[in-house]
């Protein structure tokens, strides 16, 4: 009988595993935005690969004296700045003086300032700011962040698609339907139901050869005449 269970046991991680699909985690990629005296290097951000999950990293390199930097992003999109609503940075400096331990002498003292989108950020413009003081003078910069949605593709064609230079129209328009089959099942779809389906036939052919030796090792009784 240990065989017999040992035999659904298999049978049932075969199916749990044929059935189950991979599932690729985003990676946090990073944008670094320089900070000078003419506000930020990069500005506004449009790039498709910035998607939900990504951050902003903003590092003050502005060497004008007494200057300082604070950076806001308007998460809620009210077109201001809330403290709790929005993110508002902490006052950045050029560098922090370091004692002879290299420990900063002012612990609140910061350089750069980093902000990292959810996972589940609503996929939008965002409107940030960067506000520059110097003795009291104020110089505001607004620029525009575009937040695109993290689409979990593998990418690139699939084997037998067309694509480029020198494709037919027809081709490249109806590519995108061949993984749709005509009840609405995707290639992947058909691929775990099939799994499931080869994984319950096991299960069943187990149980009935398990059935059959059962049979085959009963003692037989004879009637005495």
């Amino acid at each position: 009988m240990g065989k017999g269970w040992m035999g659904f046991a298999v049978a049932a991680l075969l199916v749990a595993v044929l059935a189950s699909s991979p599932v690729h985690a985003h990676e946090q990629q990073t944008l670094t935005i320089i900070l000078n005296d003419e506000g930020a290097v990069v500005g506004n951000i449009s790039d498709p690969a910035f998607v939900q999950g990504n951050a902003v990293w903003f590092k003050m390199h502005d060497t004008t004296e007494n200057a300082t930097m604070q950076i806001g992003i308007d998460l809620d999109g009210d077109g201001f700045l809330n403290v709790t609503e929005d993110f508002i940075s902490s006052t950045l400096v050029e560098s922090c003086e370091l004692d002879e331990n290299g420990s900063l002498v002012d612990e609140t003292c910061e350089v750069s300032a980093l902000y990292a989108f959810p996972t589940n950020a609503t996929v939008g413009t965002y409107q940030y700011w960067v506000m520059r003081d110097v003795n009291n003078v104020t110089t505001n910069w607004t620029y525009e962040i575009q937040l695109f949605e993290d689409i979990h593709d593998d990418g690139g064609p699939s084997p037998g698609d067309c694509f480029g230079a020198g494709c037919d129209d027809d081709l490249l328009d109806t590519s995108g339907d061949e993984d749709v089959v005509e009840d609405g099942l995707s290639r992947d779809d058909l691929v775990k139901l099939t799994a499931v389906i080869a994984g319950v036939a096991i299960v069943f052919l187990t149980l009935s050869i398990l059935g059959e030796r059962n049979v085959e090792h009963k003692p037989k009784r004879f009637e005495e005449e």
